[in-house]
């Protein structure tokens, strides 16, 4: 097996600049690109070097092949990075009363402040993408803010902006619909007004939606990866389906790079009394072990759970189910 090893910085510039400049030459496709730099330098540097490709076509004219390049890139990227979200970057779910309550301000704070961050990258990105005067390089600002902060938070920030300028004409009746979908926390997002101007903001609104569109909103309604045929708590020698949780979604929240990784996950067995679950997992010898649970027949406060706080006591989350430390569980796959 080839052996990985970190790339030097000032080889990083070079490859990205030089894919970013003859990309169709060094790569059949983006997402070529981005699997020759995982292959060879890891996930974690490939990223790097794939970033510093997008920022250099931020900044210039793109012919539809870069354009279509820079799509399959993000997609591809976006994919395999998806479950390794960086924990701190969740969007806390309750109020700043309801945090209190739970001991979490801190995760509160930090969930704002993140959104404030959010807010003010994307000006700074929609300025950035002016390769000349009239015209910007919107998609790609799209791309980037979304890999900094993922769809969630920068779908919020915009549909604020949106909601608030629902009388202001600059905004396109597509955005100002898609908009009213979300239900947005004001509290945590009241400080999130984007300065660039509004037509701007439309065209940003607009790429967002078609990435969001492209590359399946299902798949990133929620943070991590999607999965099935892995049930958890089965009886052994019965029908996994009914007696065991199938999990369907799961985050990966910290990894020291030794074999040791740990996580969330939903699971979901609609024929147990309380079907819904959120469960902390550890990763190690191979084999993923799951902790304890949050249970509920309310499929939101499961989810809740899963975006709260990955870090916090178990102890701290409060939901309309019940909570069960130490759950003896095994994993196994259907019959």
């Amino acid at each position: 097996m080839m052996k990985k090893t970190p790339m030097p910085s000032d080889d990083k510039n070079n490859l990205s600049q030089g894919l970013s400049s003859k990309s169709s030459a060094s790569c059949d496709s983006g997402s070529d690109m981005w699997r020759d730099s995982v292959l060879l330098y890891g996930i974690d540097e490939a990223v790097v070097i794939c970033r510093k490709h997008l920022d250099v076509s931020l900044k210039r004219e793109l012919s539809e092949d870069e354009g279509q390049f820079n799509r399959d890139l993000f997609s591809a990227m976006y994919a395999d990075t998806a479950s390794r979200v960086d924990a701190s970057k969740l969007i806390y779910p309750y109020s700043h009363k309801v945090s209190y309550d739970k001991l979490e301000s801190t995760y509160y704070h930090t969930s704002r402040k993140l959104n404030n961050e959010c807010a003010k990258s994307i000006d700074v990105l929609i300025n950035e993408s002016c390769y000349k005067p009239n015209h910007h390089n919107l998609e790609v600002a799209a791309m980037r803010a979304i890999q900094d902060y993922g769809f969630q938070r920068v779908c919020l920030v915009l549909a604020f902006n949106c909601q608030r300028g629902s009388w202001d004409g600059r905004f396109s009746e597509k955005n100002k619909n898609w908009a009213r979908d979300f239900i947005v926390p004001i509290e945590a997002f009241s400080d999130v007004w984007l300065r660039s101007h509004p037509a701007l903001v439309d065209g940003f609104c607009e790429n967002v939606r078609n990435l969001y569109r492209d590359l399946g909103a299902e798949n990133f309604a929620l943070p991590g990866k999607k999965e099935n045929g892995v049930f958890v708590g089965a009886i052994k020698g019965t029908d996994n389906r009914d007696s065991g949780h199938e999990i369907i979604q799961s985050i990966t929240t910290s990894d020291d790079g030794n074999g040791f990784s740990s996580g969330y996950a939903i699971g979901h067995n609609p024929k147990a009394v309380s079907p819904w679950v959120c469960w902390q997992f550890a990763v190690h010898d191979g084999q993923r072990h799951f902790n304890w649970g949050v249970y509920s027949d309310n499929k939101q406060d499961v989810i809740d759970a899963y975006n709260a706080n990955p870090e916090s006591n178990p102890s701290h989350i409060k939901t309309n189910g019940e909570i069960c430390d130490k759950l003896e569980v095994w994993t196994n796959t259907p019959n």
